[in-house]
């Protein structure tokens, strides 16, 4: 076994050195946070600054003294004269001495609160730090504490905001939750609540000892900043492509293992298909369509400005075995998340190059925070059931013909009385799910931490089925040397074991065998503990199932499958990520930053004796698969802003990145049923040696390297604020091929406002266009920078394993498969910022689509990759949302979310020689193919070109009418001949979201409605219950005495053998597609804060969750948005998929 060891860890100790030294760096940052006094507040007297500045505005003198000092400014920027310009130049002068200088003239005045100034209306002689407010007997008559929470639009607490006794200077601010508490001298006093961004806000206390204030967004801003590709900030009206955001609360409203299945429906142009694995299964995310045939869909995911390997394990492509081994992005904790942007178009990608084709989603994690220490602990309890099970008939038994015959699992038997599909629902458990998190947060000038733990555990609705992963993070950031150096360094830790993951399709699905059983037959004689018996000739538990050798489709005791076909996954993930930044000038700083991302998995399979021999030998099966995936990433990041005159600024960044990825993987195990273990249920490498000396299994180790380089800029010219010119460039250098490449973008924007007249009705209103190049990097193993190698003792020679080199042509030659897109936009603010609506059209063809295909004979390789197609995806997006205040406290926040996008295959090369390539099987020849067509063929269904997501299959032959052929003599419809036939798209014509949230005082409701509108989804599940005779309708047509054709009655038998392709005949495709539109209550949360509740404890929150509710609407006799699969591949096809789950739950949260 040692010889199996991999060579490269045998330098795992250097590794392990570095890291360890890494994990001390991050101890150091975060000590300063514990070391000094976290309540202590610098007086603006104290703090000293240079400023030097030339004919610019007020706003923008306030930017420049918050980047020099820790002191956040707050203000109405109505009080501001926007024609006011100023020029200074101070050097080592107090913040106060800035202060006077630059507001000298101006009828403003300033106050100190903690580190905010606030600036007023009328000018104060000097400034008062404020930390108590002082008492007097008299006052303490009337005096009174007021405590309360202050929220924004969408119910999350805002930390910061000022909060001041109107007349005095009494005042304080809230803590990281947006909770405070103030003292009044009496009870009609009055409070003046201001925060960046935010309008200001007078209220009379009016004797109440708790008031909640909703803060409604300023109509001009000091410069809202949004976080892009790379972690770059940048003004939000200066962006020039579509960009969305989703805070962390709305991840953690309703939770789900996988966080980003959170994200369906909050997001315009966001296809999510949740993977039906049980919890914690992979995800497959589509932004703005598909656009690779056989290459990666998925997005980019990028964490903290770093790039992140989401490489999601085993995933199948057919309908036979299809097991999931999760992806990396559902590993995070969501509670670590501050919010999401997704960027959904080239534009916005673009700096990531040859990763950015599909879009990216970048992911800002918590930090911590100066300010007194918070403790934040939740804890939520879900449970869930399988929602649109199959509805079979229960009133004809096993059989054919109407005989009875209890040795087959058909149904076509006689009519039966005591029938039941009482199975169906008895099989699944009520699945269970607890996430438990706590956070603790704490800082000063110096030293911030933020450090938490979290562990979600879980029992799926498959019996066995039990899931558990623990995270760890350690995040720590610090200020040193006057600002000048910022150091940000984090730990992340995961651990996630995950047993007996469920599959779909035929082999090893549980769901396969329990659909299929006759509802004649009695299933408490195979369920519980009955699912095995005692072999007295084998001396052990066999599979107690009379079906196992009826179906060469693999129909095995459900129960065994789940307690007796057990898999192991287990991941170990760490996460280490450092970051330096210095300020070279007040414009100018330098950033370097690192991550090592490294996965561990171990699966292993144990298959027991008497499984299923046709899959499995006589004593059993094992397998283990080691799999090591790493990634290390570094970049250098030069960034400027720079203003020259009064009107033009200039942000630009430089930047150089470098991405080695590792792959290793090593697998041990049976060779099918040809193949068995030495002794039976003997789980061990061991078990699998031949006692003879000759092959009983194969053993495979790879080990795969690729090698990334990249040099970028880019540069956003503004003038006036009113005109924007966004411009990116990567030249990217990859292992993977001999050359290298260039990924340009350039974008456009124009704030029309600015040259409007203010308005009540128009706020705000832009216009935006973009065009980028962008890339698909190739397979993970086409090319490489180290060659691939696959050690296998499948084959042997001369008792020895071969090591066969990759046995593909040259790829020297090959492309990435590059995408060049353009959009235009608009966005549109209304009535003080309270409606806002953006609408974006975009337009992206994807070329040089890589394929492999079979080399001829003589050419020296066993296959070739080709670049050789187009795909193009086009459509609109938008978003439309509303902050209302209803009056009396009650305020909603409705969001709507539109999307529409049209594929077309543009082109496919020659040397695919047909006009037709398969992209995938169906898994029976008897039902459907997924085919990609080449422009213009005459089966399109009337269109000129073929779409991703295509399906083609046997229809009815009908007549210049519409109206179905039918043989004369069997009364049977006729089925297409020849060629398949296009039976619809897979993809939906249209996406809707509806967010919604309602909050009164204290209580909240939200709720989310969602909808996908169009496409087709065929179903092989009930393609085989009409084939064994269960299906409802089939004992309906029984009832009736058969099937009513074209005025002749056919038995059903006869009728649902031939349309269901019994006996090896193709079926009628046709009869079992169905539309995939549905409209579901997707969330729903109603909420309650309980503010105060002592001393220590802050707040407490509970809330009432629930997902998939109901549907409003849905055609199909199941979930239509179930897929058997994640993979590139068998979308729009279910087959004995474990099913859909409403869910009901309590989250309850606690702040100390």
């Amino acid at each position: 076994m040692s010889k199996l060891l991999p060579v490269q860890h045998r330098h795992a100790a250097s590794r392990y050195w570095k890291l360890f030294v890494l994990m001390i760096m991050t101890l150091s940052i975060v000590r300063p946070a514990f070391a000094t006094n976290p309540g202590s507040v610098q007086s603006i007297e104290e703090v000293k600054i240079s400023l030097y500045l030339k004919d610019v505005t007020l706003q923008k003198a306030f930017l420049a003294i918050e980047k020099k000092s820790d002191f956040k400014f707050v203000t109405s920027i109505e009080r501001i004269d926007k024609k006011k310009r100023i020029s200074v130049s101070l050097e080592s002068r107090t913040v106060k001495e800035v202060l006077e200088t630059i507001l000298a003239g101006t009828g403003l005045g300033y106050t100190q609160i903690n580190n905010n100034i606030v600036i007023n209306d009328k000018p104060v002689s000097r400034a008062t730090v404020i930390e108590t407010p002082v008492s007097t007997p008299a006052a303490k008559t009337l005096a009174q504490e007021v405590t309360g929470t202050i929220k924004d639009a969408k119910g999350a607490g805002v930390p910061g905001t000022n909060i001041l006794v109107k007349g005095t200077t009494t005042g304080t601010t809230t803590d990281i939750n947006g909770k405070f508490s103030i003292n009044v001298p009496d009870p009609n006093s009055v409070l003046i609540i201001s925060s960046i961004g935010y309008t200001s806000q007078e209220i009379t206390v009016g004797g109440r000892s708790v008031i909640d204030i909703v803060l409604l967004d300023d109509v001009k801003q000091l410069g809202e900043v949004v976080v892009t590709a790379l972690g770059i900030e940048k003004d939000a009206k200066s962006m020039t492509y579509a960009q969305q955001n989703v805070g962390g609360e709305e991840l953690t409203r309703v939770k789900d293992p996988n966080m980003v299945n959170s994200l369906a429906g909050k997001a315009a142009g966001v296809v999510i298909t949740k993977g039906t694995g049980g919890p914690g299964s992979s995800s497959k995310v589509l932004l703005r369509g598909n656009k690779s045939i056989t290459g990666n869909n998925q997005p980019l995911y990028v964490i903290d400005g770093i790039p992140m390997n989401n490489a999601n394990g085993s995933q199948g492509s057919t309908l036979f075995d299809t097991r999931d081994a999760g992806d990396a992005i559902s590993n995070l904790n969501p509670e670590d998340i501050e919010n999401i942007s997704i960027l959904k178009g080239a534009s916005a990608a673009a700096l990531y190059g040859s990763q950015a084709a599909n879009g990216v989603i970048l992911v800002t994690t918590k930090r911590g925070r100066k300010g007194h220490a918070s403790i934040n602990f939740s804890s939520t309890a879900n449970f869930e059931n399988p929602i649109a099970l199959p509805q079979v008939q229960t009133s004809y038994g096993q059989g054919y013909g109407g005989v009875a015959n209890t040795a087959v699992n058909d149904s076509w038997g006689p009519k039966i009385t005591n029938g039941s599909d009482k199975h169906l629902k008895d099989f699944f458990n009520t699945g269970k799910t607890f996430v438990n998190s706590l956070s603790i947060t704490n800082g000063n000038d110096i030293g911030q931490f933020y450090v938490s733990y979290a562990n979600t555990k879980a029992n799926g609705i498959v019996p066995e089925n039990d899931y558990n992963r623990h995270n760890v993070n350690l995040r720590g950031t610090t200020q040193l040397f006057n600002n000048k150096l910022s150091l940000d360094a984090s730990v992340n830790y995961i651990e996630q074991k995950v047993y007996n993951r469920p599959q779909s399709g035929f082999y090893y699905s549980p769901i396969f065998s329990l659909y299929l059983f006759p509802t004649g037959d009695d299933f408490s004689k195979y369920s519980g503990n009955n699912f095995e018996k005692w072999d007295p000739a084998r001396l052990m538990n066999v599979q107690n199932w009379p079906y196992i050798k009826n179906e060469a489709s693999s129909n095995q005791n459900p129960y065994w499958l789940s307690k007796r076909n057990q898999t192991d996954q287990f991941r170990n993930r760490t996460i280490y990520a450092f970051s330096a930044k210095w300020a070279i000038t007040d414009w100018l700083n330098l950033q370097g930053r690192t991550t090592y991302d490294k996965v561990q998995d171990t699966y292993e399979l144990r298959q027991y004796a008497s499984s299923d021999p046709t899959l499995v030998g006589s004593n059993g099966g094992y397998r283990k698969n080691l799999t090591n995936t790493d990634q290390l990433y570094s970049d250098l990041l030069l960034s400027g802003t720079k203003t020259f005159g009064k009107d033009l600024f200039l942000s630009a960044t430089l930047g150089f990145s470098n991405t080695q990825n590792t792959f290793y993987d090593m697998n041990v195990g049976n060779n099918g049923a040809t193949n068995t273990l030495s002794y039976p249920n003997y789980f061990s490498v061991y078990a699998l040696q031949s006692l003879t000396g000759q092959g009983f299994f194969n053993a495979t180790e790879s080990l795969q390297k690729r090698l990334s380089q990249a040099l970028f800029g880019t540069a956003t010219v503004g003038y006036k604020e009113t005109f924007f010119v966004d411009l990116t460039a990567r030249k990217e250098w990859s292992s993977t091929v001999n050359q290298s490449f260039f990924y340009p973008s350039v974008g456009l924007s124009y704030v029309l406002t600015e040259h409007l007249k203010p308005s009540n009705i128009l706020s705000f209103a832009k216009v935006r266009a973009s065009y980028a190049e962008v890339g698909n990097a190739l397979p993970f193993g086409v090319a490489n920078w180290t060659p691939p190698y696959s050690l296998s003792n499948d084959e042997n020679v001369n008792g020895r394993g071969t090591l066969p080199f990759f046995s593909g042509s040259d790829t020297t030659s090959l492309k990435p498969e590059r995408t060049r897109s353009y959009e235009i936009g608009t966005e549109l603010r209304f009535f003080k910022d309270k409606l806002s609506f953006n609408l974006t059209y975009y337009n992206a063809t994807t070329y040089d689509q890589v394929f492999q295909i079979q080399a001829p004979a003589g050419a020296g390789a066993s296959n070739f990759w080709i670049n050789g197609g187009t795909i193009r995806n086009k459509g609109f997006e938008s978003t439309l949302s509303y902050k209302a205040d209803l009056g009396g406290g009650l305020t909603w926040t409705p969001a709507l979310n539109f999307s529409r996008n049209v594929n077309q295959i543009r082109e496919l090369s020659s040397l695919l020689k047909s006009d037709w390539f398969v992209l995938q099987a169906g898994g029976s020849t008897r039902m459907l193919q997924l085919f990609l067509t080449r422009p213009g063929i005459p089966n399109l269904g009337g269109r000129e070109y073929g779409s991703y997501g295509d399906l083609f299959g046997k229809t009815y032959q009908r007549d210049a009418n519409g109206n179905i052929k039918y043989n004369e003599t069997t009364g049977l419809p006729l089925l297409s001949a020849g060629t398949d036939q296009y039976l619809g798209n897979a993809n939906p014509k249209f996406l809707l979201g509806f967010n919604n949230q309602f909050k009164y005082k204290n209580a909240t409701l939200s709720f989310l409605v969602d909808g996908r509108f169009g496409g087709k989804i065929a179903s092989m599940t009930e393609q085989w219950l009409d084939f064994k005779g269960l299906s409802k309708r089939s004992g309906e047509a029984r009832d009736a005495g058969g099937v009513n054709v074209n005025g002749k009655t056919i038995p059903a038998e006869t009728y649902y053998n031939f349309i269901s392709g019994k006996g090896d005949v193709a079926a009628a495709a046709e009869e079992y597609m169905f539309s995939a539109t549905n409209v579901r209550m997707r969330e729903l949360a109603i909420g309650y804060t309980f503010p105060k509740v002592s001393k220590a404890i802050k707040d407490i929150s509970v809330s009432f969750i629930s997902r998939n509710l109901f549907f409003f609407y849905k055609d199909a006799p199941f979930d239509p948005e179930v897929s058997i699969t994640t993979a590139n591949a068998m979308q729009g096809i279910e087959g004995f998929s474990i099913p859909a789950t409403r869910s009901y739950g309590v989250t309850v949260r606690a702040t100390f």
